[in-house]
């Protein structure tokens, strides 16, 4: 189990470096629109990685027995704004609307009382 939280912390963690280093790349002009067609790209890229993190996260809380071993999702938003920090909030929320459809698929995908139930019921009577 441990392991695997290390895992989603490793791949977070790379996800985090290559948004910041997209990010240290834009440079002294980041509103030319290269700039933020690049910016845009990156932060895509970034909310894609994040959304397959938290796809396996929750694979994996489908799995384990007890609340108490379920990892928490990751924050798509919570976690550019980390990388960039206060001084770029207006660029991060309007990139953000951009990652709100991935969000909400994958908060309709989310597991369901009844989902869990029946993964378990599978999991003893084989």
């Amino acid at each position: 189990m441990k392991c695997l939280v290390v895992y989603f912390s490793q791949e977070m963690t790379k996800a985090r470096d290559d948004l910041r280093a997209g990010y240290a790349t834009l440079g002294r002009d980041p509103s030319s629109p290269v700039n933020r067609r690049m910016w845009k790209n990156k932060q895509s890229e970034f909310c894609n990685r994040v959304a397959d993190i938290n796809v396996k996260v929750d694979r994996l809380n489908m799995i384990v027995p007890t609340l108490y071993q379920q990892i928490a999702r990751f924050n798509v938003a919570k976690e550019q704004q980390s990388v960039i920090g206060d001084q770029r909030q207006e660029q991060t929320e309007s990139s953000s609307s951009s990652c709100d459809h991935r969000q909400s698929t994958a908060d309709s995908n989310s597991v369901t009382l009844s989902d869990v139930l029946r993964e378990l019921k599978a999991l003893f009577t084989t």
